[in-house]
């Protein structure tokens, strides 16, 4: 891997974060569960949440934001 490359990825990595940041500060859940691919696994160790999934991550982040 190139280090073009290495540095294009962080900055991906960087907005990404923002994205993610700035969708669940605003409450804008299609924004957010957007951010995630089909499969994914949204975990808070912590609280033992594990939510999977687009939908389910939707539910679980209303749920939680008690919505």
């Amino acid at each position: 891997m190139s280090e073009f490359q290495v540095i294009a990825d962080r900055v991906e990595i960087d907005a990404l974060r923002g994205e993610y940041t700035d969708a669940a500060m605003v409450g804008d859940r299609d924004r957010l569960v957007s951010l995630f691919t089909d499969d994914a696994v949204y975990r808070i160790p912590d609280a033992d949440v594990a939510l999977t999934g687009r939908e389910e991550i939707r539910a679980g982040t209303e749920r939680l934001a008690g919505v």
